[in-house]
């Protein structure tokens, strides 16, 4: 299963009734378990944003089209082929990069909802107990 396909159906999960105390207590458990899923998935996510990160460090900016200019005596030439190379490697990483980013900030985005319906489900116990 792919992880957008874990994350809706992990979303589906994260709700809340306030109907009982019984009830909205085993439903906060439910929505922690469900967040802790969350961050699991988070983690497998900065993983490979990691991987991205570490194959482009070690990719070289050097060109042979550079290396031959510097030999010839081109050095201001060679130091902008250097240079349009490095910002070329910048977009296809950040390419690379940004879906597993917008992911990255799904998730989150559903940590939070459930830390908000576990605040109310706080409230409401809190005022069912006064």
């Amino acid at each position: 299963m792919s992880w957008v396909d874990e994350i809706k159906t992990l979303e589906s999960k994260i709700t809340l009734v306030l109907d009982h105390p019984a009830s909205v207590k085993q439903q906060v458990k439910e929505i922690t378990l469900v967040q802790k899923q969350l961050r699991v998935i988070k983690r497998e996510i900065n993983a490979q944003i990691q991987l991205i990160n570490q194959n482009t460090a070690q990719s070289r900016p050097d060109s042979i089209v550079s290396v031959g200019l510097d030999l010839f005596g081109k050095r201001r030439m060679a130091g902008t082929v250097r240079s349009i190379t490095r910002q070329a490697m910048q977009r296809e990483k950040q390419e690379a990069r940004q879906p597993y980013l917008d992911l990255k900030n799904y998730v989150d985005q559903f940590i939070l909802e459930g830390d908000r319906l576990k605040l109310a489900a706080q409230n409401y116990l809190n005022s069912i107990n006064s």
